[in-house]
């Protein structure tokens, strides 16, 4: 750590608290590495990130929680790794921090390394353009740029007066607008791995990235899963989960509610366990935007605690949830959301799903995907090197101007000596 702290000028930090931040601060590494070559990051990173050197003070899962009443439960760990990790790199003064994501955790570490001096960004916005719009006053007061993954989002910013830069999502631009099924079946060998031989149908079940997530959402989909069975007779389940914990933890759950059904999961790979399957059942989340840029079907759903529902109802000010309905303004994707989400919701809407060609949502997940494909890893890393640039612009000014007023000190001093 201590060479990584010799030259501040090239050392960056990030902070990620789930999968998808890890892809995209991997992706932002990248991108930074190849005009600064010497670049080395700190602060918190999934294996993606650690993969490319960065030097991960905590393990990124103790961050994933989600939902109100969820958090409050794991709040004391998570509040004293929020306050040591902002001392250290206080500490550290990286030329840059960036927050990806995980807006609760990562705004109060961003204005505090603000107020030190440090430029800050926050990279994936806050949905304040969905509920708790007064966040905006804290994101001004806490990071010098956003960088939005959605077109709209940048227009919100501009609308208010704060800094952001429209990036897209770097998997709009990893993923070809074109994926085979088949392809995907054989990277995964899905024929021979398969618990079960493999019917007609493939539906996929992505339960979520955080354990109280899949915990919470699974037995609702294994219910769902075992109506639709009896329906669709040689329908064959798999899935994908981050690590080998999770493989156990949905393994467990799955043998706990249905011991008589089958499901074959994977490890890590996410996208060709979408890209191999007629139909996904899936968690919100940017898993929707994934199934979307892959081009296959898919049901919304997402459950929390009565409490954290509650409120935030009263907070929400949109009447969609997912990424790809969000994109397209309008319903393109069933979404079952808290008391809609059932297993019989589930069923007629997956069923729907996996009897249909679905060629007009197919069309739709196109169009989106085609618009919003940019370079995004090279217009986030760009945007970053110029917030640096122009911090590093603004503290020269005023030594500049100091000079030029003391030059003008001693011009005058030099009119007065010959005057008198």
């Amino acid at each position: 750590m201590s060479d990584a702290l010799n030259n501040t000028s090239h050392l960056y930090a990030l902070i990620v608290a789930e999968p998808s931040g890890d892809t995209l601060g991997a992706g932002l590494m990248k991108a930074i590495l190849r005009k600064d070559p010497q670049a080395k990051f700190i602060g918190i990173g999934g294996p993606k990130m650690c993969s490319l050197g960065m030097v991960s003070a905590y393990n990124m899962e103790t961050l994933a929680v989600m939902g109100l009443t969820e958090v409050l439960k794991h709040l004391i760990p998570i509040l004293k790794i929020r306050f040591l990790i902002t001392r250290y790199l206080i500490k550290a003064r990286p030329c840059v921090m960036i927050g990806i994501d995980a807006p609760d955790f990562n705004l109060y570490v961003e204005r505090k390394l603000k107020e030190h001096g440090i430029p800050t960004v926050h990279y994936v916005s806050p949905s304040v353009w969905a509920w708790r719009q007064g966040r905006i006053k804290k994101i001004k007061q806490s990071c010098d740029e956003v960088l939005a993954l959605l077109p709209f989002e940048k227009e919100f910013y501009d609308r208010v007066h704060m800094p952001c830069t429209y990036v897209g999502h770097t998997l709009a631009n990893q993923i070809p607008l074109e994926v085979m099924q088949e392809d995907a079946r054989e990277r995964l060998n899905l024929y021979e791995n398969s618990v079960e031989p493999v019917g007609s149908k493939v539906m996929a079940i992505m339960p979520g990235s955080r354990t109280s997530v899949i915990s919470t959402m699974l037995p609702i989909y294994i219910k769902a899963c075992r109506t639709l069975k009896q329906k669709i007779p040689d329908l064959c389940f798999i899935s994908a989960v981050a690590n080998h914990d999770k493989a156990l933890l949905l393994k467990d759950l799955w043998l706990e509610y249905a011991p008589d059904l089958s499901i074959t999961i994977f490890v890590d790979s996410a996208q060709d366990v979408i890209a191999a399957s007629d139909a996904v059942l899936l968690t919100s989340g940017t898993i929707s935007f994934e199934a979307m840029l892959l081009k296959k079907p898919m049901c919304v759903c997402y459950k929390v605690s009565a409490l954290s529902a509650a409120i935030a109802k009263r907070m929400l000010k949109v009447k969609m949830f997912s990424l790809p309905n969000l994109l397209a303004n309008r319903k393109v994707v069933p979404e079952l959301i808290q008391d809609d989400c059932t297993a019989e919701n589930i069923c007629i809407q997956m069923e729907k799903l996996l009897t249909s060609d679905n060629l007009l949502m197919k069309k739709e997940f196109l169009s989106l995907h085609q618009r919003i494909r940019l370079n995004s890893d090279q217009i986030a890393a760009d945007a970053v090197f110029k917030l640096i640039e122009s911090k590093q612009t603004q503290k020269t000014e005023p030594t500049i101007a100091i000079q030029a007023q003391n030059n003008n000190t001693n011009n005058e001093n030099e009119h007065n000596v010959l005057d008198k």
